[in-house]
């Protein structure tokens, strides 16, 4: 077991993103399953947490347990940290050379200028504009010919 960042100081900015929204997905997770435990009996008789004085309850327990092994799977499959098991080892490392390469490829991408970026802006907003006037007008004539015929 070697607790070295693998590859440390490449696809750092990739590797914070992708942690931060799995760090975010698996704390609404604990959530909901805090939620959906809610009303299970407390672990123990009056267990309260010191400090915060908060009743111990499973669904307390169940949903801290699940946070804490969510983030140390976001931790190692980030940070390309060797747990001991070949399978993980092997996956967390092929995790960190993909956000490598993500943040090769966005470092490439020729992104467009403030001025570009206004102009396309512009181009589809008043094509929006112009399409929901053409669909008003086809709406329009349609429904008048169906009101004439009668059938509206």
């Amino acid at each position: 077991m070697a607790f070295t960042v693998y590859k440390k100081g490449l696809g750092v900015y990739s590797r914070y993103a992708v942690a931060g929204l799995f760090g975010v997905a698996s704390l609404f997770a604990a959530y909901s399953l805090y939620g959906a435990l809610l009303n299970l009996p407390e672990f123990f008789e009056n267990a309260k947490i010191p400090l915060v004085g908060v009743k111990l309850t499973w669904g307390l327990v169940c949903s801290t347990v699940l946070f804490l092994v969510c983030s140390f799977f976001i931790c190692v499959f980030t940070t390309g940290f060797e747990v001991g098991i070949d399978g993980i080892d092997r996956k967390s490392k092929k995790a960190v050379e993909f956000f490598i390469e993500t943040q090769g490829e966005l470092q490439k991408v020729s992104w467009p200028t403030k001025n570009e970026l206004i102009g396309s802006t512009v181009v589809v907003i008043i094509f929006l504009l112009l399409m929901s006037l053409y669909i008003f007008g086809v709406d329009w004539v349609v429904s008048t010919v169906m009101e004439s015929v009668g059938v509206l």
